[in-house]
């Protein structure tokens, strides 16, 4: 078996061959090279496990664990409105904490994605997260991105993945990148995610939120996954997500982005692991110029 850093630094070399092959549609030799690519990740996955091997831990050994960690520490989203609703005291740091998952329901055009996309370019400027877009085509991204990524540490820490939807390849992504030190994931979104096997629709999305939970448990990471509300839950307005109730179950925090009558947007906290506290606040009208619906069709044709 390789060794971990050798794996490492192959996959680099990999994806920039992908790249390469990809431009000059060698589709042949971009899916071997793709093959061998996925081949490492999943060594890579088996030297993390046989190195976290050991699963039970006295209480003692749990009790030293503990006092040797530095206190939880909290991702601050740079969205005042939440970060102030998000900590204990006016001194701390408001924030999302690690080993969370967080969970953001609200109905189409409501500004899910507008929200995450401002908590990433914010978190990225001092630190690394992982963007999972499965929602919006790279001309579209790429015009949002750059109202909201200024400087290099901004470009070079917002990392972007289009392509791990599969819930399998996903939990990889995250535990390969995790290893790596990121600590900050979000999701866009829920719907995409695909579950092979022939359960039904309501124990694939069960398992979805299930495993990103353990996922974020056991990496300490903070990982945020974007939802939508039921149809039914909208006419009778009642805050629920699509899908599973096992996804309120499993989220150490739950939030519905909600249009009011007056066109006013609420961003309501329904559930509060961290601090057990539950808020509502008004979410301010974006300042940044809108791009309208036609123009974002033009920009994914290529028109502009």
């Amino acid at each position: 078996m390789k060794k971990f850093s050798e794996l490492k630094t192959r996959n680099k070399q990999l994806s920039n061959e992908i790249t390469n092959a990809e431009n000059l549609r060698n589709e042949d030799e971009a899916i071997e090279l793709k093959k061998e690519l996925y081949k490492n990740k999943i060594e890579m996955l088996d030297l993390i496990s046989y190195k976290n091997k050991k699963t039970s831990i006295s209480a003692r050994e749990l009790m030293d664990k503990v006092k040797s960690m530095p206190f939880a520490t909290r991702y601050a989203t740079g969205l005042h409105y939440l970060d102030n609703n998000l900590k204990l005291n006016q001194s701390d740091i408001g924030g999302f904490e690690v080993g969370s998952l967080i969970i953001i329901g609200g109905q189409s055009g409501a500004g899910k994605s507008h929200i995450l996309l401002e908590m990433l370019s914010n978190i990225s400027k001092y630190s690394k997260c992982v963007f999972f877009n499965f929602e919006m085509g790279d001309r579209r991204l790429d015009v949002r991105l750059k109202r909201l990524l200024k400087t290099d540490d901004q470009l070079n820490n917002f990392t972007i993945n289009s392509e791990s939807r599969d819930l399998d390849d996903l939990l990889m992504e995250i535990n390969l990148l995790a290893d790596d030190g990121v600590k900050f994931f979000a999701i866009d979104s829920r719907m995409k995610i695909i579950v092979k096997g022939n359960e039904a629709e309501y124990q694939k999305i069960a398992s979805i939120t299930k495993r990103l939970s353990e996922v974020a448990i056991k990496n300490d990471i903070i990982i945020i996954l974007i939802n939508q509300i039921s149809e039914d839950n909208l006419k009778t307005k009642t805050l629920a997500f699509k899908g599973s109730g096992d996804q309120l179950y499993d989220a150490d925090m739950a939030f519905f982005l909600t249009i009011e009558d007056d066109d006013s947007r609420l961003l309501i906290c329904k559930k509060n692991r961290q601090d057990e506290f539950l808020f509502t606040v008004e979410v301010p009208k974006p300042t940044e110029m809108k791009v309208t619906e036609y123009q974002m069709e033009t920009i994914d044709m290529g028109v502009i």
